[in-house]
């Protein structure tokens, strides 16, 4: 098996340091780079083969984590990346959702907890803490009907599926349709919605009332 390339903004250098060491110490996860601010991690983005994921703190210098997370997905939209961080303030949440991260754990996460974050996303997951996810599935209670996305009767049916953290290929499964489908369906609904990974649509669509 291919290992998995992650790199990590944190601008902590002794937790940056201990999660290199946990990423690396998976046999299939390689943590060659870490950095101490989105700047730095650009200049990286820019000279070489970016990762496949890269976990971000949210607290930095120079640019915060959530301004991070839009400018990667402007820079390289299929990298993909794992919030971990101490905030767990549902504003900033629900911000790093929409900006594109594909999931979000706190610092309190078990090393396995983090290890198991880490492999969802590469699989196509969205992981997030339990105290993430109750932020999350709160805004089923604040829905906000003025919101429109003309999603269709199939479309509704993979976002509630992707709610229950299903991956594509277990939805298409379900569904009964190919992968490839599953793929278009999801496509449709990160455009309508305007968002640029699961764990984002998911939160939208809590808080728009479509779940």
């Amino acid at each position: 098996m291919i290992p998995i390339k992650a790199w990590v903004v944190e601008d902590d250098g002794t937790y940056r340091r201990m999660l290199q060491r946990l990423l690396n110490r998976e046999l299939h996860v390689d943590c060659e780079r870490v950095f101490p601010s989105c700047p730095k991690l650009f200049e990286a983005i820019a000279a070489e083969p970016h990762p496949d994921l890269v976990l971000m703190d949210l607290g930095l210098p120079e640019m915060g984590g959530v301004e991070g997370i839009r400018k990667l997905s402007a820079l390289a939209p299929d990298l993909a990346v794992l919030v971990l961080t101490v905030v767990e303030d549902k504003k900033k949440v629900l911000e790093a959702l929409d900006a594109g991260a594909a999931g979000y754990l706190l610092k309190t996460a078990k090393p396995r907890e983090i290890i198991r974050g880490v492999q969802a996303v590469f699989a196509g997951g969205a992981p997030l803490s339990p105290a993430v996810a109750k932020l999350v599935l709160a805004e089923i209670h604040k829905p906000s009907p003025s919101e429109t996305y003309a999603l269709s009767p199939r479309e509704i049916e993979v976002l509630e599926l992707l709610a229950e953290g299903l991956l594509v290929k277990e939805i298409a499964d379900q569904l009964n349709i190919s992968r490839r489908t599953g793929a278009f369906h999801l496509n449709n609904i990160y455009q309508k919605l305007q968002v640029q990974s699961q764990a984002g649509a998911v939160a939208k669509a809590f808080r728009s009332g479509i779940l």
